[in-house]
């Protein structure tokens, strides 16, 4: 039975990238019976009907993090625990009816690209929003000009798995990470 589902909602750019991490996001998760992981490029003008519903249904959450100057409350998940980054706005963790959200989009791109994506995305406003605060710094070597304190999508994911429980997909998922950032 599926517990989570990842959604790397990716720009077109991004697919053709040698340096892309999504991919082996989706080979070292392909395997598991408790995570799924689906590719969905993002298009400007034409939304992916499967996430527009999730987002209607508030079943969707984005892994992104906010800018510290916006009133719009996140997140933050650090050592398995949910905050609330603006305790005012939200007195609940991020919940559906039926408990704990499962979907989860993450956008796969350059930074700049994901800023971009996430303004021309209007569906993706309304998702809850979580953040991920990393232990350790990004430690990805293969692109130049990243933000700082920003991690790739291999990261993201890699510490999404282990701050909600799911270490063996960790495991996997940062022995191919090891061996792909060593190019």
């Amino acid at each position: 039975m599926t517990e989570l589902v990842l959604y790397l909602l990716t720009h077109s750019r991004e697919l053709q990238k040698s340096t892309n991490t999504g991919a082996l996001v989706v080979q070292a998760l392909s395997a598991s019976l408790k995570i799924r992981v689906e590719v969905i490029e993002w298009q400007r003008k034409a939304a992916d009907q499967r996430l527009l519903v999730l987002s209607e249904k508030q079943q969707l959450g984005l892994v992104y993090p906010l800018q510290a100057d916006t009133a719009q409350a996140c997140y933050l998940l650090q050592q398995g625990q949910y905050q609330a980054q603006n305790p005012a706005a939200f007195t609940e963790l991020p919940t559906r009816q039926n408990g704990s959200i499962k979907h989860w989009v993450l956008l796969d791109a350059t930074w700049q690209e994901a800023a971009k994506m996430l303004r021309q995305s209007p569906y993706l406003r309304s998702c809850y929003r979580l953040a991920l605060k990393p232990d350790t710094p990004s430690v990805y070597a293969l692109r130049r000009n990243q933000r700082d304190g920003a991690l790739c999508t291999a990261e993201v994911v890699m510490e999404l798995l282990q701050q909600t429980g799911f270490e063996n997909e960790k495991e996997q998922l940062m022995l191919l990470f090891q061996e792909f950032n060593k190019r």
